[in-house]
């Protein structure tokens, strides 16, 4: 799909999207393999790691490095899990956008779209690029461990993990897992993020057809010309409405799709923050910090991106109203008057993207998450 072709190629190399353009069923079903192959790795690193924290883990050191990384994967897995089950949604969302009333019609809304379009992309890069740099620190890392004789991630398993090829191939096994866990997480950021933004574009593109609809209204009335008949502006009208509430039916379509995956998000960033921050003021002058450190940032970076965007379509919904107050409507008829206080009273209610109606995605947010990790920290210290 040309929308979001970077964070749908993310997905691809990673074993979890299969193109829909393939017709070859060899492909298909290698493919199938490849994503059954990346599924069980990611699983069993998740299975493996829990059993560790519930067996083997006795202190809080220990628990804080290993529950970090437990969470991660564990976020992972459910995002992996939800592109896979809900593909067919997924692919039906993003292909909304090249459709009426969602795709652009004139000149001024392909600028909008190709702005936001270039926007999205830009900003896929930059986050991809950061969660290679931390990926690579991290593999970094798990290579030095595997060369004095240490797992990269600390995992329990019911046999001897010492003999020399088993080792090699769990070593392997966990550097893969990571890598292919990185970039499912970084394709599914990204791709919520572009959705949300796709939203403010409908929102502008939505505004820019009302004011030249209200435009060539009051043009008309000021010419004197012969008043459209009364089903030609109910067809107009209509559309208005029809396409505002489109644009509620998509952001809460999205919300639908991905609710259990900013629900564990969220609810891990919190654990997974204080952990982290814990760790490093404890082993500030430790050389593994550096990697956390790192980590760390990028999951600051990574809820905050989330609560930003959540935060723009919210603004973006409810200046709806401010944007059709500041048009000539005062030389419009009562009864279109009327039409448009309609919509002015439906942008009053704002989008708000939710995670399981627990945490509303916005500034506000972001700001009580890093006070709850605060507060998590300050409990781990006592």
């Amino acid at each position: 799909m040309q929308i979001f072709s970077l964070n749908f190629f993310m997905y691809t190399i990673s074993g979890i999207w299969r193109p829909i353009e393939w017709s070859s069923n060899v492909a298909k079903l290698l493919y199938n393999a490849f994503t059954f192959i990346v599924i069980v790795l990611e699983y069993f690193l998740m299975l493996t790691q829990f059993m560790d924290i519930v067996l083997v883990i006795d202190n809080i050191d220990d628990f804080a490095t290993n529950t970090l990384l437990f969470l991660t994967i564990v976020s992972v897995c459910c995002k992996a899990t939800v592109v896979l089950v809900r593909r067919k949604s997924i692919i039906s969302l993003v292909q909304l956008l090249m459709k009426a009333p969602y795709k652009p019609q004139d000149e001024d809304e392909m600028v909008i779209q190709a702005k936001c379009d270039e926007f999205i992309k830009s900003c896929s890069i930059k986050y991809l690029l950061l969660v290679i740099s931390s990926v690579t620190g991290m593999t970094i890392g798990s290579m030095l461990n595997v060369m004095q004789g240490h797992l990269p991630l600390r995992i329990w398993l019911p046999y001897d993990i010492n003999a020399s090829p088993v080792f090699w191939i769990i070593s392997i096994q966990q550097i893969i897992s990571t890598i292919f866990a990185a970039i499912i997480n970084t394709g599914t950021e990204t791709l919520i993020f572009g959705l949300s933004l796709q939203t403010c574009a409908q929102f502008e593109i939505y505004e820019n057809r009302l004011r030249k609809l209200v435009t060539s209204k009051i043009a008309s009335y000021l010419k004197h010309l012969p008043a459209s008949s009364n089903n030609e502006k109910l067809i107009e009208i209509s559309e208005c409405i029809h396409h505002h509430l489109c644009i509620y039916k998509f952001a809460k379509t999205i919300n639908i799709i991905f609710n259990q995956v900013l629900f564990v998000q969220f609810f891990g960033s919190i654990l997974i923050l204080c952990t982290s921050v814990y760790y490093v003021s404890t082993h500030m002058m430790e050389v593994k910090s550096a990697t956390l450190i790192i980590y760390t940032f990028g999951m600051f970076v990574q809820i905050y991106i989330l609560c930003w965007c959540g935060n723009e379509v919210m603004l973006k919904s409810m200046s709806v109203g401010n944007a059709i107050y500041h048009m000539d409507w005062p030389l419009l008829a009562a009864s279109e008057k009327k039409e448009l206080l309609i919509i002015m009273i439906r942008s009053t209610v704002p989008i708000k993207f939710t995670s399981s109606f627990l945490i509303t995605l916005s500034l506000q947010s972001f700001g009580s998450i890093l006070k709850a990790s605060y507060s998590a920290f300050n409990v781990l210290q006592k």
